[in-house]
Order: structure tokens, then sequence, then C-alpha cells
């Protein structure tokens, strides 16, 4: 069932109040995101407009390609709970309960192309150095995080107990 026709129970509606979240919370949080993929966007945008006749090869174009349309889509998803919440307003706390929901659905679908984005540019900043050893490096590179993340709890006290 999409979220559009999703009705909110009383207690779920109450859960959102109870975890003491913002919505200028959630709003700070899409700010950071649209800055980040904003800023490699316009990179990009400037590199392509700038260099594209330089790129030697159709692997190099490719990758341009495949991070500014990955980094415009996050853009783009990311300025979705702005946009959405200036659209709804005023909000009563049902509403609220939803522009939450929403929003949180439209950040974590937008990291997809961001980390895609991340990916085909360091791709093409590290083909034109190594050639196509890039490959191994960008995904060894981009492979970290999730590492980082699955060991976020090794040795943590409150796991242990």
């Amino acid at each position: 069932m999409s979220d559009g026709r999703r009705k909110l129970s009383p207690e779920e509606i109450q859960r959102f109040e109870e975890h003491g979240v913002a919505i200028g919370d959630v709003l700070a949080e899409a700010r950071l995101f649209t800055t980040v993929s904003g800023i490699l966007f316009g990179f990009l945008l400037t590199a392509s407009i700038a260099y594209t006749s330089q790129l030697p090869g159709v692997i190099q174009r490719i990758l341009l390609l495949l991070a500014l349309v990955c980094t415009a889509s996050a853009t783009l998803m990311f300025i979705l709970p702005p946009l959405y919440h200036h659209l709804r307003f005023p909000m009563d706390q049902k509403q609220r309960a939803q522009f939450f929901w929403r929003s949180h659905k439209f950040l974590v679908w937008g990291i997809v192309p961001l980390y895609a984005g991340v990916y085909f540019s360091v791709f093409l900043a590290l083909y034109s150095l190594i050639g196509a050893y890039a490959v191994i490096l960008a995904t060894g590179i981009l492979i970290v995080p999730f590492i980082a993340y699955e060991l976020r709890k090794v040795g943590d006290p409150k796991e242990l107990g």
C-alpha cells in the first residue's frame, strides 16, 4: 500500500511525537544532503561543460554522464522534504507524522543515487590516472563505509550485556 493512502493510527502518530524529532531536524538533514549532492553536481556540471571535449574516451564520457544523472537525481530527492513542508504548511499532528514518514523515505531513496554519483565520480577521477584498475580502487574506497557501519557495534558495552 502506498504511503499516500496509508492511514496512520493514533499510536503511530504518538510514536513520532515521543521520539522528540522536530520538523526542523528533518529539514536540517535534508539541507545537509542537498548541500553535499548539490556541490558534487555543480562540480560535475562544470567539468562536463568545460572539459567534455578533452575527455579522450567513451568510458570517461559515460562515467561523467552517469555521475551527473545520479547526483542530479539525488539533489532533486533531497529537496522534496522542504518542498513538501512548504506545500502542506501549516500542518496538524497527523500531517506532521506523514511529513516525517515521507521525508524519511525521500532521504533514504536519495542516498542511493548520491552514493552512486560519488562512486562514478571517484571512478572517473581514478580512471584518468590508473586506467581500468580504477574500478577496483573505487569499489574498495566506497565499501569502507559499509564495513564501518557493520562494525559499529563491535566492542560496544551495550551489546555485550
